[in-house]
């Protein structure tokens, strides 16, 4: 049974709390209640409860620096917040704490109540945490890393001594007894991750992904995962037969790979090589994997592949790339985004039928940004050279490339809008908006990237802003739009496409509703101003 306490200077509510939770039908005992920060202290330290519902507004330590105290004793205490103020800042912060839920008082109901202490429950007992780890935590878990890697970089160092790394190996938690080894990797789709999270959060991610296989592994045949930096997180499988099924190493992946989807939003994929080997030759299977793992590069890649090492790619390309870069110098002159999509489009429509080297492939991808770079006056992401390096697959390289080119076209072409006497809290909604402005932003996305409950976001959106979400974000986007077509050779459909609506017809409906003419109304009075000044 899961202990509980519970912490609020508000004497009534914290008995209030306390007869909730006694009415509920829950796993739980009530093991301390606290008054003040001091007493919550003591009483933490004695009884080390599970879960501690907390008040954030306590005087002398608040609520978020006693439940970062907390996490330093006890890393696994599940946290849910009691406050009364409906600001961004707290919430966000008390979910960087890994926090359950966060409560309004005034709100509080018995169901509402069960519904977080059941997610809290679940939680502790599935140790489903995957993305914000505690530091101290994140510490001890990435020494672990380190020293796993260094077993690594001896296992597959030729003429290593077995025994020695055998004992190495114990010391991690590895115990391999079998005689034979097979080997994969989990590769992450650097396209699908930067889809949802920025360059920055990479390493966070990698390492949330290396914690899922690592749980996994516990229930896995004697399978290994060690992160890396190249080539993902590396695979070994130590089975007894050389002729054994391959079936748990691809149920492996398989988990991994539904997991990482289900939590983190983001694609994985998994490969491995058919081959069983015995020890002394991991170091030969290491470096088949490294050196093939863009075999695939244009074929069909599924949710696990199996490297066949038997792709055939033609070494040097056979024409310039002049027409396309011609193109996307177009978008940047003409302000026309669609000029992106036609260049690198039929450019990897002619390298794929021409199967040419990946390798070339990706740094001409690369070239392509840094053209639009010298071009736009603008700046590259640094972690994309990185990551598109690392790309299995044609279309995951060609994503990667398109958000760039995109990034950097809207960084020249898109005026900024007045950031002078607004909210900060708006602030950080437009500049999430800025970063998307070529899709449909719905409330529910909006709320999970500042960590709130969906509903809640709307009802306080609405007190900040003044209107509803989906009336801010349309407005946000006809301004853009205005600006856009306030130029002279600009047209309707592209305006449209930048900025992510679905056609012309909706977009002019919504250009009307909120301007007050259509945008071919709009755009006939700009060339009528421009012909005057002629």
């Amino acid at each position: 049974m899961m202990t509980v306490m519970l912490i609020d200077d508000d004497v009534p509510m914290l008995e209030y709390v306390a007869h909730l939770l006694g009415s509920l039908d829950l796993e739980l005992k009530l093991v301390a209640s606290a008054s003040s920060s001091d007493q919550a202290l003591v009483d933490f330290h004695e009884m080390l409860p599970d879960l501690v519902v907390i008040d954030i507004g306590l005087p002398g330590m608040n609520g978020l620096e006693l439940a970062e105290a907390f996490r330093i004793t006890k890393p696994e205490v599940r946290l849910i917040f009691l406050t009364c103020y409906e600001d961004f800042q707290y919430s966000k912060r008390a979910f960087q704490l890994e926090a359950d839920d966060y409560l309004i008082k005034d709100e509080l109901s018995p169901d509402q109540l069960k519904v977080s202490l059941g997610k809290a429950v679940d939680r502790f007992r599935t140790r489903e945490e995957l993305l914000e780890r505690f530091s101290f935590r994140q510490a001890i878990e990435r020494n672990k890393e380190v020293l796993r890697q260094s077993f690594l970089k001896q296992l597959i160092s030729p003429g290593s001594d077995a025994a020695h790394t055998l004992l190495l190996g114990e010391r991690l938690d590895i115990s391999w007894k079998l005689p034979y080894f097979r080997q994969g990797f989990i590769h992450i789709d650097a396209a699908s991750l930067t889809e949802r999270y920025s360059y920055r959060d990479i390493p966070l991610i990698h390492f949330a992904v290396n914690n899922i296989a690592m749980e996994l592994s516990a229930g896995a045949a004697a399978i290994t995962p060690i992160m890396t930096e190249d080539i993902g997180i590396y695979l070994i499988w130590n089975v007894s037969e050389p002729d054994a099924s391959y079936q748990p190493m691809i149920d492996f992946m398989e988990s991994v790979r539904e997991k990482a989807k289900q939590y983190l939003k983001i694609k994985v994929l998994g490969f491995y090589l058919a081959q069983t080997v015995l020890m002394q030759h991991i170091d030969t299977v290491y470096k088949t994997l490294s050196d093939c793992r863009d075999d695939s590069f244009y074929g069909k890649i599924t949710a696990v592949t199996a490297v066949e090492p038997r792709a055939v790619f033609q070494q040097t390309p056979e024409r310039r790339w002049d027409q396309e870069r011609t193109r996307l110098s177009l978008a940047l002159e003409e302000g026309n985004a669609a000029w992106i999509d036609m260049a690198v489009n039929s450019w990897i429509q002619y390298v794929t039928s021409e199967r040419l080297l990946p390798r070339l492939v990706k740094e001409m991808c690369g070239d392509l940004v840094r053209q639009m770079v010298f071009e736009s006056g603008g700046v590259a992401e640094s972690s994309f050279f990185i990551w598109l390096s690392q790309a299995v697959h044609i279309d995951e390289a060609v994503r990667l490339t398109k958000r760039e080119l995109r990034n950097l076209w809207r960084q020249h072409t898109l005026a900024p809008t007045s950031a002078q006497g607004k909210d900060i809290r708006l602030l950080a909604i437009d500049q999430f908006l800025d970063e998307h402005v070529d899709r449909m932003i719905t409330s529910l996305e909006m709320a999970e990237h500042l960590h709130l409950n969906a509903s809640y976001f709307s009802r306080y959106f609405k007190k900040l802003a003044g209107v509803n979400f989906t009336d801010y974000v349309n407005q946000y986007k006809i301004n853009l739009a205005i600006t856009m077509l306030s130029r002279q050779h600009e047209t309707v459909e592209n305006v449209a496409y930048t900025l992510g609506f679905s056609d012309r017809a909706y977009f002019s409906k919504v250009f009307k509703k909120y301007s007050g003419k259509s945008p071919s109304e709009y755009k006939n009075q700009v060339s009528t101003c421009f012909e005057t000044e002629e």
